[in-house]
């Protein structure tokens, strides 16, 4: 008796100009074998043939997924067209993870191809996460957010350059006056920016209810919500704290083997960037102004002796409790853990228990 398809998925590795696929199929007996390969261009004409090309090829009573690693942007026109048109069960990898995998298959060339490949097995051994579109709304928060991340790194970069000029030997005054001309331009245009962020935020009822609640923590504003919520799409996909930690790049790396080997403690920083740097600041008015991470930050500090990574200790505070808020839609109550505290005593003073 011939063994039954019980999976099948596509490994796809695009880039700028194309993207490779790979058809593999599992079958009953835990064979694994490729059903087809090729390439097809990265336009909207490619994504239609990649769609008939898979159509043809699919004849089995089983989901089929496609797994896609985030490289850049250039994934992300194919996966919208693929959760647009079809019923396809879609998995997007980051380099990382698709790295490591990679890593333990023992892979020591890479080409598309094999990249292709290997998300092809990927998709079959691991039970990977289901990819969801953002909004239109989130979609745009995503991009005016980034948008100002950019211009602020733009900002610091002319900085740098007035600095260098002013100090140089006989500065000229129309190159002085050009960066500065370029450095109004830039915080004009951040603040445009900045402005669309919370006109798009107030076009959504629900979620500026949402933002505004967790907006109620020291030091996080409107934009710096905004940015956490549009970078993890409202946090539809996560499901833990740890899992949280992880795509933010918050999770600790050990180094240590055997008793001659003591590396660092640090964390991964392969993650999320943008919520990384939309919590720097937060993190620092936080620990001014409210005693609750004033607290975390003397015990890391008092613990380690290195203030960043005290700092470190409190954004990822600040990201669990925006989690923790957005997820259940609760307002920040500075005073939660005491009034809770008291209210678990009132409750062991009524039980028999505890009754004199």
């Amino acid at each position: 008796m011939k063994p039954e398809v019980i999976k099948a998925n596509v490994g796809v590795d695009i880039s700028k100009d194309d993207f490779k696929v790979c058809y593999y199929l599992l079958s009953s007996n835990g064979r694994q074998y490729i059903k087809g390969t090729r390439t097809f261009k990265n336009t909207l004409q490619g994504f239609r043939a990649f769609l008939a090309w898979l159509e043809k090829r699919h004849r089995y009573a089983v989901v089929l997924r496609v797994t896609v690693e985030a490289t850049g942007v250039y994934y992300e026109q194919l996966v919208h067209f693929l959760a647009r048109e079809t019923g396809y069960r879609i998995s997007v990898v980051l380099p990382n993870m698709s790295k490591a995998y990679a890593k333990s298959l023992n892979l020591k060339s890479k080409t598309d191809k094999i990249d292709a490949n290997m998300l092809g097995q990927m998709g079959l051994e691991r039970d990977l996460q289901k990819w969801e579109p953002l909004s239109d709304t989130l979609i745009t928060i995503k991009q005016l957010t980034r948008d100002r991340v950019s211009l602020i790194e733009e900002k610091v970069a002319l900085k740098n350059k007035l600095h260098a000029l002013n100090y140089s030997y006989k500065p000229n005054k129309d190159s002085i006056r050009r960066v500065k001309d370029r450095i109004k331009m830039v915080e004009k245009q951040k603040k445009q920016v900045e402005k669309q962020i919370v006109q798009q935020v107030e076009k959504d009822a629900a979620l500026k209810e949402r933002i505004d609640k967790v907006c109620g923590i020291k030091g996080l504003g409107l934009v710096t919500v905004a940015t956490i919520i549009a970078e993890t799409n409202g946090f539809a996909l996560i499901d833990s704290r740890a899992q949280l930690t992880s795509y933010c790049g918050y999770d600790v790396v050990q180094c240590e083997s055997g008793s001659s080997v003591k590396g660092k403690t640090r964390i991964s920083k392969k993650g999320n960037r943008f919520i990384r740097r939309a919590l720097h600041f937060p993190a620092l008015v936080a620990v001014k102004h409210d005693a609750r991470f004033r607290n975390l930050f003397d015990r890391v500090l008092l613990r380690t002796a290195i203030k960043m990574k005290a700092y470190v200790a409190v954004q990822r505070k600040l990201l669990l409790m925006v989690y923790s808020l957005f997820k259940n839609n609760m307002a920040y109550d500075p005073d939660f853990l005491q009034k809770n505290t008291i209210q678990n005593e009132s409750r062991q003073d009524a039980s028999p228990a505890y009754a004199g």
